[in-house]
């Protein structure tokens, strides 16, 4: 039996191709990944470049963006938009494209658009709502020898703090990090238990330098962990308690799908975010609000605070969507290996 030709396009954040390719994982299928460089015109986006792959620099649009053309793409992000339905366009209209996140133009330029509520969702028959976003989380990982002589190191329970970075409308200042630190290792310390403190690609060195030279005051067990060991997945199965940052919907949701104990910590607003966003929420607004997405996590108890965390109970979307995925495939390519 053949199989489809699925192309994974990413964008240019870690959370959302995080995402892409927990969707194309979960088909079951082989696709292949088109990493795209772009040129000055990517700024003008899908509103004003149509179908075009003008914006992809020219020596890699010769070399990967050529026939066979897919049957499937999945992408993310704006810049992106224009590269798909050129493609679509080259393929006489035959290729699918599913896109993850919110694409700023007309929700019927997709066959599906997989979104979640930090984005004022339009509607539309191909627009999907999740309350979470989709993860790469499966299976417990296992820990190495390593990672389990160091984890049974500390005492227990484990609190997790888990670091984003800033965004365009939110900051992790030092010190405030440095703070929430502090005040989690005295949790610890009451409970009897450990802090463990882990960064991600987004988390600046001197958000962490900031933490660990003031968790000198703490009197629990305490680490930060640094180049990866023990690996984030084995962290985040082995924590009894965990506190993401608001910044990242993608750890917010990994921390909910793994049904453990979750507190959100707060983030600060930068003064750019104060005159974009406003001070409360606003609805009709077409920008990015994480304010949004949060409201809804903590109104239907998907998690808690810092001071009351809460167990949540939400399977992890990607399952629901792959299946619309293949049905979708399935009505053009026919029937696929199961």
């Amino acid at each position: 039996m053949s199989f489809p030709r699925i192309w994974v396009i990413p964008g240019n954040r870690p959370g959302d191709d995080a995402q892409v390719f927990a969707l194309a994982e979960e088909l079951g299928l082989p696709f292949e990944t088109r990493k795209l460089v772009f040129n000055w015109r990517w700024w003008l986006n899908g509103k004003f470049m149509g179908a075009s792959a003008i914006s992809v620099q020219k020596d890699l649009r010769e070399r990967t963006l050529v026939p066979p053309w897919p049957d499937l793409i999945i992408l993310v992000g704006r810049r992106v938009v224009p590269i798909a339905c050129w493609i679509q366009k080259q393929s006489g209209g035959r290729t699918r494209l599913v896109h993850v996140g919110h694409p700023r133009v007309a929700p019927d330029t997709f066959d599906l658009v997989f979104t979640t509520r930090q984005y004022r969702t339009p509607t539309g028959p191909s627009m999907r709502l999740q309350p979470l976003a989709m993860s790469r989380y499966r299976e417990p990982t296992r820990p190495t020898a390593e990672e389990d002589a160091w984890l049974k190191s500390l005492p227990r329970p484990h609190l997790l703090l888990m670091l984003g970075g800033e965004t365009r409308h939110w900051q992790l200042r030092p010190s405030y990090a440095a703070d929430v630190a502090l005040r989690l290792a005295r949790r610890a310390e009451i409970e009897g238990g450990s802090l463990i403190v882990a960064g991600s690609a987004r988390t600046p060195e001197d958000v962490v330098d900031e933490i660990e030279h003031r968790l000198d005051e703490a009197r629990s067990e305490w680490r930060v962990v640094r180049n990866d060991f023990p690996r984030f997945p084995v962290l985040l199965q082995d924590a009894d308690l965990l506190f993401p940052t608001a910044d990242s919907i993608s750890m917010i949701s990994e921390c909910v799908i793994v049904q453990k104990p979750v507190g959100l910590v707060p983030v600060e607003m930068k003064w750019v975010g104060k005159l974009a966003l406003g001070r409360k929420v606003d609805e009709t607004s077409p920008k990015r609000d994480l304010r949004r997405f949060w409201e809804f996590v903590l109104g239907e108890k998907l998690a808690g605070t810092m001071e009351e965390p809460i167990v949540g109970k939400a399977a992890n979307p990607v399952v629901a969507a792959a299946q619309e995925v293949r049905r979708l495939l399935e009505s053009s390519f026919g029937r696929l290996p199961a």
